[in-house]
C-alpha cells in the first residue's frame, strides 16, 4: 500500500499523555493526530490524603487499593505528593508522613490494563521502590478485573469483608462497583479522584475539520478512550457527516471514517450512542500495540456498508 493509500488516525486523548499510541501507529498510518476531547480536574487535596491515610492506620484499614483510570493515579499521586512533603504532624496521632504514606500504598493494588499500572509505578510516590507488584494489569475493563478482586478477598482473613479503596472519577460506570456488590466479597470504599467534563464541542468539531482539511487520506480512524469521550465526539462526527465534510458510510462520499474503541467498555458506549457495532474497531488490549492490531485487521476485512 502506497502512504498515498493508508488511512489516517485521530486520537481523542490529551496529548499530554504521551506519544506512545503515535509512535505505534505513524509507520502504518499517513497522519496520526491528537484531539483532546475531555478535561479532568482534580479532586483530591493534601487534606483528603492525610485523612485516608489516617483512617487505614486508624483501625480502618484497607485491604487494597483499585484504579480503574490513570487519571485516578495521577491525581492522587499529586496530592500524596504534596501531603508528604507538607511537614509533620501527621493525619493520625503525629509521625512521618512518608512512612504512613508507604504504609497505605504497601497494600496491594490492582489496575484496569497495564497503562494504568505504569501509571501507578510513575506517579504514586514510594511505589516503584517499595510497593508489591501490580494485580490486573492483564485485564482489558473493569468486568475482568472484578473476579480477580474477588478471589483476592476470598483470601482474606477476618469476620468482615475486606474494605477497598477504590479511586475514581465523578462518571465512573457502575460496571466494578455493581460486580463487588453482588458478590459480597467486599466493602468498596469509592473515593472521587476527579471529575471529568467535555470541551466544547464547536472547539472539537473546529479541530477535527481541520485535520480533515490538511489530511488526503481516504479513510480516518477515530479512535476512542473512554465512554465520556464517545460521547462527546460521536455528536461531532454526525454534524460533520450532514455538512458533507465525512461519511460514516463504507460507500459514502468524502472522507470515510470509522471508530476504534481502547476496549469494550468504550466500544459498547459508541454502540449504545447508535454507531454499527460492526464499524467498530475494537483493541484486544488497552495498549497502543492493541489499538495497532485492531485497525490492521479491521482494514484487512472487506468494507461494509455502516454508520452512526
Amino acid at each position: 500500500m502506497s502512504p498515498c493509500e493508508r488511512s489516517a488516525v485521530v486520537l481523542f486523548r490529551d496529548p499530554a499523555r504521551g506519544d506512545a499510541y503515535h509512535a505505534a501507529l505513524a509507520d502504518s498510518h499517513s497522519v496520526v493526530d491528537t484531539i483532546p476531547v475531555l478535561e479532568h480536574q482534580g479532586l483530591l487535596s493534601a487534606r483528603d490524603v492525610g485523612r485516608i491515610v489516617g483512617e487505614h492506620g486508624g483501625g480502618r484499614a484497607y485491604a487494597a487499593i483499585v484504579f480503574t483510570s490513570q487519571n485516578a493515579v495521577r491525581v492522587l499521586g499529586q496530592a500524596a505528593a504534596e501531603w508528604t512533603g507538607a511537614g509533620s504532624p501527621a493525619a493520625s496521632g503525629g509521625g512521618d508522613r512518608s512512612a504512613q504514606w508507604r504504609e497505605f500504598i504497601g497494600v496491594p493494588i490492582f489496575a484496569v490494563g497495564k497503562a494504568t499500572g505504569d501509571a501507578c509505578r510513575a506517579l504514586l510516590p514510594g511505589l516503584a521502590a517499595s510497593g508489591p507488584a501490580i494485580r490486573g494489569e492483564a485485564c482489558g475493563s473493569a468486568a475482568a478485573l472484578a473476579p480477580e478482586i474477588a478471589r483476592f478477598c476470598g483470601g482474606q482473613r477476618g469476620g468482615r469483608p475486606p474494605r477497598l479503596a477504590f479511586f475514581c472519577g465523578d462518571q465512573r460506570r457502575d460496571t466494578l462497583p455493581r460486580a463487588i456488590a453482588q458478590s459480597g466479597c467486599a466493602e468498596l470504599c469509592e473515593i472521587p479522584a476527579y471529575t471529568t467534563a467535555a470541551r466544547r464541542a464547536s472547539d472539537v468539531q473546529a479541530e477535527l475539520a481541520a485535520v480533515l482539511g490538511r489530511c488526503s487520506a481516504r479513510r480516518l480512524w477515530l479512535v476512542l478512550f473512554s465512554p465520556s469521550g464517545a460521547r462527546a465526539v460521536v455528536p461531532v462526527v454526525r454534524r460533520l457527516a450532514l455538512q458533507g465534510v465525512l461519511s460514516t458510510d463504507a460507500v459514502g462520499p468524502g472522507v470515510v471514517c470509522r471508530f476504534a474503541a481502547i476496549g469494550e467498555t468504550t466500544a459498547a458506549e459508541l454502540v449504545a450512542l447508535g454507531v454499527d457495532a460492526r464499524s467498530v474497531a475494537r483493541a484486544a488490549e488497552p495498549t497502543a500495540h492493541g489499538v495497532g492490531q485492531a485497525l490492521r485487521a479491521a482494514e484487512a476485512r472487506p468494507p461494509e456498508r455502516a454508520g452512526t
